[in-house]
């Protein structure tokens, strides 16, 4: 309880108000459940968990980066923070589903959807944010102008590979040899290289935009 008290206060003020725009995307699919008799998507509730995964690993190491020796460990969670954070951004991808929304629902599909996706957005690039702040000094200056794009176009690789190929984040532990062999493929193709820079471009200006509001 005391760790998740710490992440908290990590981000209290923004945490707080994503907290209460949470519940009021809960309380939107609550509302859609009642109306329509029907569950269609509660998929948003486990992709907006997935989301927050690298805000609190991120959050964690933030918060505990001093106390961590091993850089063993340190360079572990950053795998981690890494390979879950696409998930943040990936969410803005379920618009694809309002296609099958009809008249009013379409808009209250339209809102829940993208309110589910404004969350995972703003955790994503919170969490980058973090990233950057927390490890600055520890990255060598040659490759600092690059790394954030590089996360940010390796964000809109990983979109394609969950969209488009169906990959899961955890299909790196429980289907390796395939991911592999699907992403040295994918590699090669212009047009997965187009979707990644696309929306590795829309994240890394978002990720301006938020710095620019901060200062």
């Amino acid at each position: 309880m005391e760790l998740f008290v710490k992440l908290f206060e990590n981000h209290k003020k923004i945490n707080k108000v994503l907290l209460l725009f949470t519940g009021y995307c809960f309380s939107l699919l609550l509302f859609r459940a009642k109306i329509t008799n029907s569950i269609y998507l509660f998929f948003l509730i486990w992709n907006l968990f997935l989301a927050l995964i690298p805000y609190a690993i991120i959050s964690y190491l933030k918060i505990n980066f001093i106390q961590i020796h091993s850089k063993f460990k340190i360079g572990i969670l950053q795998f981690c923070w890494l390979l879950f954070l696409p998930n943040s951004f990936y969410i803005i991808t379920d618009l694809v589903h309002v296609v099958r929304s009809t008249g009013t629902i379409f808009y209250l599909d339209l809102i829940i959807i993208s309110s589910f996706a404004i969350g995972g957005f703003v955790l994503g690039i919170l969490s980058i944010i973090d990233f950057e702040s927390t490890f600055e000094s520890n990255i060598p200056n040659k490759i600092k102008p690059f790394l954030i794009p590089t996360i940010c176009l390796l964000c809109g690789f990983g979109i394609y590979l969950g969209r488009i190929l169906r990959f899961n984040s955890w299909d790196i532990i429980s289907n390796p040899f395939q991911l592999s062999e699907s992403i040295f493929i994918e590699l090669l193709n212009w047009k997965t290289l187009a979707f990644s820079v696309h929306f590795g471009i829309f994240i890394y200006f978002s990720l301006l935009f938020k710095k620019s509001i901060s200062k």
